[in-house]
């Protein structure tokens, strides 16, 4: 049995998780079924981009251990899995290579290892019934999916701190203060929301939003002089782009530009 569904909604690709008997806890099926849609929608130039939910009582509550190929090996086996094979991994480093943007969509819960999943999405809309929290401490677990670093990417390392040692859950208005969320809607108004979003960037010119992109992604690691020396170059591989004649023609003549992501 399917554990997604996957639709498209204006400029948006969609992929909702269908596990609400386990408030959606990631197995090997599950991300392996988000993959292979975002795969297709990669090489698709009607998405802009990608909306990742749950249904309104969880985004996802965390991971299944019982839902992975390593949950019955031998504790040596399973760390050589993990670190080699594990899906879960290997979709988190396809997350983080993924060109387009992807918008998490939190309704009620986002604990452990769903809080993981969003915070490597590019940012994330919440609704009002939002609770958010890197729970692993109070099950005696470690954020296996690179948690404590995207926590303390997203919130500063002393917030981090205190969030991932507590394990204490914060609802949508405090998510909002600390920069976890970028937008809090009414219950059950965050999918529309961030298909909104995608709208607004299908806007954008593809292969701008594109180099934009991997700008941000590899800015945490990057001194200016060297981001200004690499924006040059990317700003420069543009200049060859269909796309950006389009926008300046549009602009000087004043119309809304066509953009092909050519």
């Amino acid at each position: 049995m399917a554990e997604t569904q996957s639709f498209v909604d204006g400029a948006a690709g969609v992929i909702r998780f269908t596990r609400p008997e386990a408030r959606n806890a990631l197995t090997d099926t599950m991300l392996s079924e988000t993959r292979a849609a975002m795969e297709r929608w990669e090489l698709d130039s009607s998405i802009a981009a990608v909306v990742l939910t749950g249904d309104k009582i969880a985004f996802c509550a965390g991971g299944d251990v019982k839902g992975t190929a390593s949950s019955d090996m031998a504790a040596f086996d399973k760390y050589r899995y993990r670190h080699n094979q594990s899906v879960w991994h290997e979709f988190m480093r396809f997350l983080a290579r993924y060109t387009k943007p992807v918008i998490a969509a939190v309704e009620g819960y986002a604990v452990g290892g769903g809080l993981e999943l969003a915070l490597r999405c590019d940012f994330i809309v919440g609704s009002e019934t939002a609770k958010l929290g890197m729970t692993e401490a109070r099950l005696g677990l470690f954020p296996i999916l690179g948690g404590a670093w995207s926590l303390a990417s997203a919130v500063g390392e002393r917030k981090a701190r205190e969030l991932a040692f507590t394990g204490r859950r914060v609802g949508a208005d405090e998510a909002l203060a600390l920069g976890l969320l970028n937008h809090v809607t009414p219950a059950g108004g965050a999918v529309s929301k961030a298909v909104e979003i995608a709208g607004e960037i299908a806007a954008s010119a593809p292969l701008s939003v594109m180099a934009v992109k991997q700008a941000i992604n590899r800015s945490g690691h990057q001194t200016f002089d060297q981001a200004l020396t690499e924006s040059g170059d990317l700003s420069a591989l543009l200049m060859f782009s269909e796309d950006r004649k389009e926008g300046l023609d549009a602009f000087l003549e004043k119309r809304k530009p066509e953009f092909k992501g050519e």
